[in-house]
């Protein structure tokens, strides 16, 4: 249905954890068939941040030569990669809701890779209402760029740094085809007592792109480290006004439902009645 990659013009601004906070409310929240994975080589973040409610699979998958990634580019080769066969390499996180694609083993991209990670994610489209994407940051990887330029929606990874907004809206250093796709901007470990706030950056610096801002949250973070953001989003999403991750949650679901929305999935009948699982 829709391939919402989540880019950043730099590392390190909290792009995969941006990816995991709205990859997880939307597999815990939406009973819609949602894919999450990620292209980045050498740091497979986004998917050790599930390790611990998924240690047998992941053992299994560790002990192995390659990955789900590199499993679905040989039958992509043999000519029998096809949208059933995407589901089959994944490891599922919320049964029928949301699936894990691990990353390749490869330490680099060969030249064909591009066009085979855009042929994998063009046929998970066929069977995935969402496949969400944490892609290389940067302006110098041509899997980014084939990704963006096939993306449904982009959502931007910025911070309140004004100078990483100046560069944003200069244009400097974005991808050729970046400019044409619908895209959304979140700013990452948000301060909304700062002067820099949503409204004043979308004022200051005459932005037409739908800016949201999702705040730090030390719960989070620690659920990241600890490889357990599945079972942190099951124990604490619901959490009433009180609890210290309240705020974190009402934002990450917020923009959760207005992404859907963007990408046509009619959120009031897919949501999920709250305390279901």
């Amino acid at each position: 249905m829709a391939k919402i990659v989540f880019w950043s013009p730099d590392p390190g601004r909290g792009n995969t954890s941006n990816t995991l906070a709205i990859g997880t409310m939307i597999g815990q929240d939406y009973d819609i068939r949602t894919l999450i994975t990620q292209t980045q080589f050498r740091r497979p973040n986004l998917e050790n941040a599930f390790m611990k409610a998924k240690e047998l699979q992941f053992r299994n998958l560790v002990n192995t030569t390659t990955s789900g990634m590199d499993n679905l580019e040989r039958l992509f080769k043999s000519k029998r990669l096809s949208a059933d066969s995407i589901s089959d390499h994944t490891i599922s996180l919320e049964a029928g809701r949301l699936d894990l694609l691990m990353g390749t083993k490869k330490s680099e991209a060969h030249e064909n890779f591009p066009s085979i990670a855009g042929a994998i994610f063009d046929e998970a489209d066929r069977y995935y209402q969402a496949v969400i994407l944490d892609i290389h940051s940067g302006n110098n990887s041509s899997v980014s760029e084939q990704l963006i330029q096939d993306a449904d929606i982009v959502v931007i990874t910025l911070s309140q740094d004004t100078s990483v907004i100046e560069s944003y809206v200069e244009q400097k250093d974005w991808p050729d085809n970046l400019q044409e796709k619908s895209k959304i901007i979140l700013l990452g470990q948000y301060d909304k007592y700062s002067k820099y706030n949503v409204t004043n950056i979308k004022r200051n610096f005459k932005i037409d792109d739908p800016i949201y801002g999702l705040p730090y949250c030390s719960e989070f973070r620690d659920a990241i480290n600890d490889k357990d953001v599945l079972n942190w989003f099951r124990r604490a999403r619901n959490a009433g006004k009180r609890h210290p991750s309240y705020s974190f949650f009402q934002e990450v679901r917020k923009i959760s439902k207005d992404l859907l929305i963007q990408i046509g999935v009619n959120t009031e009948i897919k949501r999920i009645e709250r305390g279901v699982s």
